[in-house]
């Protein structure tokens, strides 16, 4: 957090800059919230800021904050989130609005798709990645479907029809 001093009090006053990169970004490490190595748990969980979870979980995750999945963590779940890191273990798909970060000790079994993605080497990855800005996925999922089946149906149309006096 970029911490700025008042010259005649010396008092730290944050910038709003430093709390909005704070707030948006996965690199504080510190979450509000961490599931212990002893944890384990099952169901749905929906959090606002910061989740660490170094025990197990089952079940689905949402939220727009960002999620780490601690060494001891094995999580088996649809994941979406705002970022992510894996240093655990994950069974599930994950959806991230920016960033996947999988370090050294990942073991990743499902799908990703998210804005940016960093893999360290280590890495155990089994799936499939869609790698690519949000706005360009959005631009790609809202595109028409294409128009064969009408094309099918002419031509079955033009099978049918009866010869006209040959």
């Amino acid at each position: 957090m970029d911490i700025l001093r008042n010259e005649r009090s010396g008092q730290a006053v944050s910038t709003p800059q430093a709390n909005i990169q704070q707030a948006s970004s996965p690199k504080n490490e510190n979450p509000y919230t961490t599931l212990g190595k002893d944890t384990d748990f099952e169901g749905t969980l929906q959090f606002k800021e910061g989740l660490k979870i170094e025990g197990r979980f089952k079940g689905d995750i949402t939220s727009e904050g960002y999620l780490i999945i601690g060494k001891t963590g094995e999580v088996t779940a649809e994941i979406n989130v705002g970022s992510i890191i894996v240093e655990g273990k994950v069974t599930g798909n994950i959806i991230a609005d920016e960033l996947v970060e999988l370090r050294a000790s990942a073991q990743m079994r499902g799908d990703i798709t998210a804005s940016k993605m960093k893999i360290e080497e280590g890495v155990l990855f089994v799936g499939k990645s869609d790698v690519q800005p949000q706005n360009v996925r959005k631009d790609v999922g809202s595109k028409p479907a294409p128009q064969q089946p009408a094309k099918q149906e002419e031509k079955k149309d033009k099978a049918a029809a009866p010869n006209s006096g040959k």
